[in-house]
């Protein structure tokens, strides 16, 4: 019996090692249940303390390009336009036909070339620019007259300085 009792020591000696370097069962949980509390109450604060994102500034001057209208406006004639094309008129016609006819020849080239003169300086004088409506980031919209339209299409974004327009990227 000495024998078994001698034969069991090293495995009784081994087992209590072995249960002294382990935690013990209550120790455990407890400990567990700790880390636990912790990491929420470490969680919880961060959370919270996270603020929301700030929304972006609304910038008041600008917008998207949603209208391009082209207007062509007729110019007004002061008369220098009549009176050179009836001069030159007149001297065309009175190179046709002779006596009675050179005459009413010359009268018609005058006529012709007064009014073909009026309507060459009207539109000589005539004026084409672009009436452009944006419509604004912050609401509502805005109409901006340009005299030329390069680099601006509809759902261009832009920005609204006085009565120009800024390419925004």
């Amino acid at each position: 019996m000495l024998k078994n009792w001698i034969a069991l020591m090293p495995v009784a000696g081994l087992a209590l090692a072995m249960s002294a370097c382990a935690p013990a069962l209550e120790d455990s949980a407890s400990a567990d249940a700790e880390d636990e509390s912790a990491a929420s109450e470490e969680a919880a604060p961060v959370a919270a303390a996270k603020p929301a994102p700030a929304p972006e500034p609304v910038c008041n001057n600008c917008g998207t390009v949603s209208n391009i209208e082209t207007v062509t406006e007729k110019g007004e004639g002061s008369g220098i336009g009549a009176v050179a094309g009836a001069i030159a008129g007149g001297v065309i016609g009175h190179q046709f036909g002779s006596g009675s006819g050179n005459k009413a020849a010359t009268a018609a080239g005058a006529i012709g070339g007064g009014m073909a003169g009026h309507e060459i300086e009207k539109r000589r004088n005539s004026a084409t620019y672009f009436r452009v409506t944006v419509r604004m980031d912050a609401g509502g919209s805005q109409v901006v007259t340009l005299n030329s339209t390069s680099g601006i299409s509809v759902g261009t974004p832009v920005r609204v300085v006085g009565n120009n327009l800024e390419l925004r990227t």
